[in-house]
């Protein structure tokens, strides 16, 4: 039969979503889904990839019993296994799998308590407040996000996924020039569609042949010079086509928010000057690259990350735009956890990686005692770590392991070990790590208490939020930040790609109030030391230059800006 990769695709992830939801074992439902996105991002065809000699379970992800059942998908274009457990399973469980942005047993007991159902019931039972009134903003944001029509993705995610999209685009004979364009660009917290700008041989020809592509499910064309193509994941991939004398005009314009774009033409009317897509009339300028089109508008150059319409357009008019922090800025990295909380490697191990990178300081933080569920350090297990760590400074020469840790903020804004332990620290990164629930007024007063000890530096992933999982805890950012300023302590961006935290729009308040940030990975193995370019995409997204970073400083300066007189 004629069965498409992203047939194959589909049948593969729906089994996900059922085994799923039927409460089946958790790493048989990864494997189908893991061997779906494997299909999706083929460069050949199935058939094709077997006729050819090759062997299914040389894909990665692709074993045995699952090589078996793509090959009879392949010759009968039905997957018995999904059919035979869909005929098993609730109808509404089965309306549930179709969503598995949704946990079904979280959402099945909202259904069970409001007597829900259907999707559509739910929809309206969030969209009315129900569910935020009766179980809180947390299953009210899952639900949300889980319904969601055109679904978010992390940034990381939406990395991964866009990379084998630009390998086979840029593999269509007759392309000159293939980019990344959109929010991806922008290095936005989480990502919906994926959008590319082309241009070279026919947009026409370029289409068919992306319309090949293994993931894609269906298309759209919108004009002689876009195609909007569907996944089988759901996520959109728009390819936008130029002609190359037009390049960085519309590089710009598939770029920016649109905030920004309206800003832009705002300032072109202003001089006379009307910005399409064939390219700026009323000047003779070549903009066959972006720099050239904000010179023509009398403006510096604009980095795509802040493209959002946040002021930058008039910042630009003015040259008063920051130079950004690069990732080669910074110093040294000032959050992450060994073995001897919830780590997986050791302080050796953590500290070698980090001077492989370039490294002058790391801080190693380990949660306190508090956090149980973490492996959290009594007193008396934090005083030997901290001798570890002066045994391994006088084996290492020009890097230096500050002594420090992850201090938990308890309810009442106490924090989680004696002042007398704490002075013997470098550093503290104090965080929330319970009692989420609090008000707004508490979280807050409770925030404001911990930073009035003389022990207290950075604020750790304030909000404690999980993008796409759970909204941060409520706080008055204003209040937190000026007090901040005026105790002398520093807030974190949080690198890992689940958190950001700070968002850009705080992290940007914190800037102007002239309030350093740290540019923490909050790594808990070797490999998660690699999250900070991610944090450097937020800093950047938020004005912020080298010098407003508090870890781009000489460990000697950075020790002179921690203390609190």
């Amino acid at each position: 039969m004629n069965v498409s990769n992203a047939q194959v695709a589909r049948l593969l992830r729906d089994y996900s979503a059922m085994l799923v939801v039927s409460g089946a074992d958790r790493f048989k439902a990864k494997a189908y889904r893991v061997a779906a996105e494997t299909i999706e991002s083929m460069q050949t065809d199935l058939a094709t990839f077997i006729s050819s000699g090759h062997d299914l379970q040389e894909l990665p992800g692709v074993g045995k019993a699952i090589s078996s059942v793509i090959r009879e998908i392949l010759q009968t274009g039905q997957m018995p296994q999904l059919e035979n457990l869909s005929s098993h399973l609730d109808p509404v469980l089965v309306e549930l799998a179709s969503r598995p942005g949704l946990d079904s047993k979280r959402v099945a007991t909202v259904y069970k308590k409001l007597q829900i159902g259907s999707l559509a019931e739910l929809q309206e039972r969030s969209e009315s407040g129900v569910i935020l009134e009766k179980f809180g903003s947390r299953m009210d944001f899952h639900i949300r996000q889980g319904l969601a029509n055109r679904p978010r993705m992390l940034i990381k995610r939406a990395d991964q996924t866009a990379a084998p999209i630009e390998d086979f685009i840029r593999s269509i004979v007759g392309l000159t020039r293939v980019e990344l364009t959109g929010s991806l660009r922008r290095r936005q917290e989480t990502i919906g569609d994926l959008n590319f700008l082309v241009t070279g041989d026919s947009a026409r020809n370029t289409f068919k042949h992306f319309q090949s592509y293994a993931g894609v499910e269906s298309s759209e064309q919108q004009g002689p010079g876009r195609i909007v193509c569907r996944l089988t994941s759901g996520t959109n991939v728009t390819l936008n086509w130029t002609r190359p004398e037009a390049w960085g005009l519309n590089w710009i314009l598939t770029t920016g928010s649109e905030g920004h774009l309206g800003d832009l033409k705002r300032a072109g009317d202003e001089m006379e000057i009307e910005l399409t897509e064939r390219g700026l009339s009323r000047r003779h300028v070549k903009i066959a690259d972006e720099r050239s089109v904000y010179v023509a508008l009398k403006m510096t150059f604009i980095e795509p990350e802040l493209r959002e319409g946040r002021g930058e357009v008039q910042a630009a008019l003015e040259s008063r735009l920051p130079d950004l922090v690069r990732l080669a800025d910074i110093k040294g990295d000032l959050h992450m956890h060994t073995t001897a909380s919830d780590g997986v490697n050791t302080l050796a191990e953590m500290a070698a990686s980090a001077q492989e990178k370039g490294y002058k300081y790391v801080a190693i933080t380990d949660h306190s005692r508090s956090l149980k569920i973490a492996n959290g350090l009594s007193e008396d297990r934090l005083r030997e770590h901290i001798l570890a760590i002066d045994a391994l400074n006088s084996q290492l020469k020009g890097f230096t392991v500050l002594k420090s840790a992850e201090v938990d903020i308890l309810e009442h804004g106490n924090l989680d070990y004696s002042d007398e332990l704490l002075q013997e620290l470098d550093l503290t990164v104090c965080s929330v790590h319970s009692h989420f629930t609090l008000s707004k007024e508490q979280n807050t007063e409770r925030i404001l208490r911990a930073m009035d000890n003389p022990y207290f530096n950075i604020l750790g992933h304030p909000t404690g939020r999980l993008l796409l999982k759970r909204p941060g805890y409520e706080i008055d950012i204003d209040r937190i930040l000026t007090h901040a300023k005026q105790n002398g302590c520093f807030l974190e961006i949080n690198s890992n790609p689940n958190r950001l935290d700070l968002s850009g729009e705080h992290a940007k308040l914190a800037k102007d109030l002239g309030l350093k940030i740290a540019i923490n990975t909050d790594a808990h193995s070797i490999r998660e030391l690699d999250f900070m370019p991610f944090g450097i995409n937020q800093a950047r997204r938020a004005w912020l230059a080298r010098d407003d970073v508090l870890n781009a400083l000489p460990v000697a300066r950075l020790k002179r800006a921690l203390r609190r007189s």
